[in-house]
């Protein structure tokens, strides 16, 4: 396939998860996923669709699943007793009510920071 095939069916496949998400409302993994599966069905011979997606979930699972579940672990811990609310209340308090945006992004900043450290390791 050559470059201006490939290219072009990348820019169908970016034009298409941004209308099955923004217009159709879709969650991002489900139309990534089916943009990625239009897309193997496209450049892929039929019988090794399955296996690729396999191998490639399982070799990223394999690498950072751990991590996904110690930060889901995390963020359910801060979210169920109130952590993020009380880092997000004294960021708040600090900055004033103007700045509210920069202080949702600076709570979103410390409270992801443990799962930026993790992937380092």
């Amino acid at each position: 396939m050559s470059a201006a095939a490939i290219s072009i069916l990348v820019l169908i496949c970016i034009i298409l998860i941004i209308i099955l998400t923004t217009r159709l409302k879709l969650h991002a993994f489900i139309a990534l996923f089916i943009v990625s599966l239009l897309l193997a069905f496209t450049t892929l011979p039929a019988g090794t669709i399955i296996k690729t997606i396999k191998d490639g979930f399982g070799g990223t699972m394999g690498s950072i699943g751990f991590l996904i579940i110690l930060g889901a672990i995390i963020g359910i811990t801060l979210d169920k007793t109130g952590g993020t609310l009380s880092i997000a209340g004294y960021i708040l308090s600090k900055t004033g009510e103007k700045r509210s945006p920069a202080a949702l992004g600076i709570t979103g900043f410390i409270t992801g920071l443990p799962i930026f450290c993790d992937s380092g390791l």
